[in-house]
């Protein structure tokens, strides 16, 4: 895998989140976008320095650079983390079942860790003001906007 691509987080400007409001994009718009959560892939890297190395769900991306395609493959909960010195934890929580259980920028790892950036920008789920997550959304982690100023 290509460690030379860019990395993402959640953190997005206003006008990134107002392609989100469109009537033609969504239903919602009495309800603006306040966030974003991108899908983690293998690659994301942990707040500690934990990569992800087992991620072994169905959903794949594809990414042209111009000189090369790379395929990278979502993550999900129960997926592996391995870090530098050979210690590995374990992904335990993400989209919630109704998402498959997919792994996000923020989710956490069994061993109090987290997930702080992916690979791939081109995925996420939007958090709408006045529209709560599923309860087994990123269980234990306080949602918030993440956008930035």
């Amino acid at each position: 895998m290509t460690t030379d691509l860019p990395r993402y987080n959640n953190e997005v400007s206003s006008e990134y989140l107002r392609i989100f409001d469109h009537p033609e994009l969504t239903q919602k718009t009495a309800h603006p976008a306040i966030g974003i959560y991108r899908v983690a892939t293998q690659g994301s890297r942990s707040r500690q320095g934990g990569v992800i190395d087992g991620a072994n769900s169905s959903m794949s991306f594809r990414i042209e650079d111009g000189s090369q395609v790379t395929f990278l493959t979502a993550a999900q909960v129960g997926d592996r983390v391995t870090y530098p010195d050979g210690r590995s934890a374990h992904i335990v929580t993400g989209a919630g079942d109704c998402n498959g259980n997919i792994a996000l920028v923020g989710s956490r790892l069994s061993n109090g860790d987290e997930i702080i950036d992916t690979l791939f920008s081109g995925s996420c789920i939007v958090a709408y003001e006045g529209k709560p997550m599923h309860e087994d959304f990123l269980p234990g982690v306080p949602q918030q906007a993440n956008k930035s100023a």
